[in-house]
């Protein structure tokens, strides 16, 4: 492990191999079973729910009614997440040729919404705290073996792949500086 600021990186972050596949993973990260859907940040649940007007052109009866009858967001301050379908999909998933997508990602990308979608999404798969003990850490799941393999095929490293997303959760201070440790420990600096 190491600190960048005051946050702990996992080394597994710095130094594995990944790119999405999602012609092979089908979106799995958005499927996942446990009855909980994206973990979201206290100050993205008011965006998340602003973004169901823009989504609601991508989901199915089923998920609206869903959403109609429980809300988007379930959870607690500190402990918030996307409601799920059947302990499964998130709510927020549509479907396009088989692969689970996120429809208030669709929308933002079309123009009709300004929230890309939560920061945890973005991130995985990697999960990130913030703040005096925040952890950065690789959640490696089989369902991302495509990734792994892929990654490794063009010789992407995971924190390169998700440096969007990490300037987005952290900063572009931050990851310059996270980047040059990666590379270093890497031996690619």
């Amino acid at each position: 492990m190491f600190v960048i600021g005051e946050i702990t990186v996992e080394d597994a972050v710095a130094n594995a191999h990944f790119s999405c596949d999602l012609q092979r993973c089908k979106g799995a990260c958005c499927t996942l079973p446990g009855g909980r859907g994206a973990p979201l940040e206290d100050d993205e649940v008011l965006a998340v729910g602003e973004a169901v007007e823009h989504a609601s052109k991508y989901l199915s009866a089923e998920h609206l009614a869903h959403i109609r009858l429980h809300g988007a967001v379930e959870g607690i301050p500190g402990s918030y997440a996307t409601q799920c379908i059947d302990d499964r999909d998130c709510v927020f998933v549509y479907y396009d040729d088989g692969i689970a997508r996120c429809s208030i990602e669709k929308a933002h990308f079309e123009g009709s919404g300004t929230f890309r979608k939560p920061v945890s999404c973005h991130l995985f798969p990697v999960r990130a705290g913030t703040g005096r003990g925040g952890r950065v850490r690789y959640e490696k799941i089989p369902e991302c073996d495509p990734g792994r393999l892929q990654g490794r095929n063009a010789n992407t490293r995971l924190h390169v792949f998700l440096k969007e997303a990490l300037e987005r959760k952290f900063g572009a201070e931050w990851y310059a500086e996270f980047a040059a440790v990666c590379e270093e420990r890497n031996g690619t600096r």
